[in-house]
């Protein structure tokens, strides 16, 4: 007997700036324990656990979120929805994104298979924008 799909999908955003993930997350891999692993591997885990009320599923899917949206700034930012090109020839970025942050020291890695990796998180869509030329303006600071 299979086990039922348990799979829920989050958005994760910064506010001020409009960036924001969609994350699928398989909550049959995402458990309690694990995600008290993921959470507990980085500093400020007390915190982060404090401002989602002690629900370290919420923390490490948020954390997760963060993180992506980390990487894809410092990348020159991903715009993509799961409507974008056609998953199994990866000309959707999507599960390049999931791989390279499930590689990533703390994620448990990428597992054979199954889209959601070790963590049990994969990226679905992204709207996360670097500011172009025109987004940033130029003033001269006098001397004080």
């Amino acid at each position: 007997m299979s086990e039922q799909t348990n799979v829920k999908r989050y958005k994760v955003k910064e506010v001020w700036k409009d960036y924001e993930v969609t994350l699928e997350v398989d909550h049959n891999i995402l458990t309690v324990e694990r995600a008290t692993m993921i959470n507990g591997f980085w500093s400020n885990h007390k915190n982060r656990l404090f401002t989602e009320n002690g629900d370290v599923i919420r923390v490490v899917v948020r954390y997760f979120g963060q993180t992506i949206i980390n990487m894809m700034l410092s990348e020159g930012g991903s715009s993509f929805s799961e409507h974008t090109g056609n998953r199994s020839f990866f000309e959707n970025p999507a599960p390049i994104w999931t791989k390279d942050l499930h590689d990533d020291e703390g994620w448990g890695g990428s597992v054979e298979g199954s889209p959601y990796g070790w963590c049990g998180i994969r990226v679905v869509a992204a709207e996360v924008e670097c500011p172009s030329f025109y987004d940033v303006e130029l003033v001269e600071v006098p001397h004080g």
